[in-house]
């Protein structure tokens, strides 16, 4: 156990962070395998490792180097520069547990993008890799080819940077780079593609890094990183214009003025959290290539909630945050078994230091996670625990819209927070609340 976690990470109230996998080499994403067995032997996800490794993470938090030596070239760790790029996407095709990689390779000096398919007898060794798409040129700086996703429609979508030297190439209906690319698992062209002659699936990105999936709208959402301003979250749709490099702003439901570098992003949408923050959107704000300690710039995780039509965002909160000293900052992010997981990159050593010490953290939700008998925090159970004669409806908690329910009094009024003592509580029974309210501590003693 790492007791010196809460010194180095920020956590939202109500959460706690644990430190789950250590001595990782440049982890960047996270793929957990859709339907995961609870054989403890059997993977559960894979992380990508920059420089050219996959590791495979087994459901007792074993690691095991899945693929090794993918990068044709030596990297160099130049931090910012040509350190930054190497294998980077990475999903789990749900029917065969085939991986899907993301990368860049050399060809005769010249860096390209690559897209690979590998095959595994036991999920925790390659036995095969098989090119579906490569050369495409690309630089040894960011702006590669990145996130890969399996859709709702069953088709494969990739994220291209458009390589930073022609920019124009985003606006290209002639180059690959700089768009989002759909795509048959084979990496075939599918017929119904905005244009059935062409993998582009949507155009105008500069360096689209994260991409993941909504099931209440079944769309895609991506984060693309620009360039001295304006970095943004867009909900991509088949043949729209994104507007690079006339615009960064084109299209987005939402853009930071002062840049952050997001990175991953993922919607809690399986319960892995309470249900208030349901279909909200969490992203991985990287910052600075590498920055030691705290940074105004990145560093942290945010959450938003979009508007019902995901035109725009009605709320936006800092989440997770690094309060330590070391170069570690948020990269990868995908939502599992109790939580939300994240890599941190460089670590408290890596990068300059050639040290492997990236992480993977958890974090989870202490309403979920601790207590004698938890009560079970749902919309239905919360909605019996609002007392029509609420005896610290008051003012101050009417002025913040908000009413106390369930789970240990969510107002801001502490002094006037009696609890929801209901007088015959409607879910006493049936959790066998006989100490206190769940009301008044979201928890029972035996």
């Amino acid at each position: 156990m790492d007791n010196d976690i809460e010194k180095r990470w920020w956590v939202f109230p109500r959460f706690k962070i644990e430190l789950m996998v250590s001595g990782l080499d440049l982890p960047v994403n996270l793929a957990f395998v859709p339907n995961p067995t609870n054989d403890p032997n059997e993977p559960l996800l894979y992380v990508t490792e920059l420089y050219g490794q996959i590791k495979a993470i087994t459901n007792d938090w074993k690691v095991h180097t899945y693929a090794e030596d993918l990068l044709n070239y030596e990297a160099n760790h130049e931090f910012p520069g040509t350190g930054e790029s190497g294998v980077t996407g990475i999903c789990v095709e749900p029917e065969t547990g085939d991986l899907f990689v993301t990368m860049l390779y050399e060809e005769n000096g010249e860096p390209k993008n690559k897209l690979i398919r590998t095959k595994s007898k036991d999920g925790l060794k390659m036995d095969s890799e098989e090119t579906l798409l490569d050369n495409i040129p690309s630089i040894k700086a960011a702006h590669q080819i990145q996130a890969v996703t399996v859709g709702f429609d069953g088709k494969l979508y990739v994220n291209l940077g458009e390589g930073m030297v022609h920019p124009e190439v985003a606006q290209d209906d002639n180059e690959l780079r700089g768009k989002v690319l759909r795509m048959n698992l084979d990496g075939s062209i599918p017929e119904d593609n905005p244009d059935p002659d062409s993998l582009v699936y949507a155009k105008g990105f500069r360096n689209p890094f994260g991409a993941t999936w909504r099931k209440s709208d079944k769309s895609l959402y991506i984060s693309d990183n620009g360039p001295a301003y304006d970095d943004r979250i867009a909900k991509v749709e088949a043949g729209k214009n994104y507007g690079w490099p006339q615009s960064m702003r084109e299209n987005s439901l939402f853009w930071w003025h002062f840049t952050h570098g997001p990175t991953a992003l993922a919607f809690m949408q399986n319960d892995e959290f309470p249900f208030d923050f349901e279909d909200e959107l969490f992203v991985a704000l990287f910052g600075g290539s590498y920055v030691k300690g705290e940074s105004i710039k990145g560093k942290k995780i945010v959450k938003m909630k979009l508007n019902e039509d995901a035109t725009s965002v009605k709320s936006y909160d800092e989440f997770v945050r690094y309060i330590g000293e070391g170069a570690a900052s948020p990269c990868g992010l995908a939502f599992g078994p109790g939580g939300l997981y994240f890599t941190d990159l460089h670590g408290e050593e890596n990068g300059f230091a050639r040290a492997s010490s990236g992480n993977i953290y958890r974090v989870t939700s202490i309403i979920k996670g601790e207590g004698e008998i938890i009560v079970p925090y749902t919309k239905e159970n919360a909605a019996k625990c609002l007392c029509p004669g609420c005896p610290t409806l008051n003012e101050c908690m009417r002025n913040r819209n908000q009413r106390l329910f369930c789970a240990g009094g969510k107002t801001e009024c502490g002094p006037e927070r009696k609890g929801c003592l209901c007088g015959e509580c409607p879910i006493e029974s049936q959790y066998g609340l006989t100490d206190f309210y769940y009301c008044d501590e979201g928890a029972a003693k035996k």
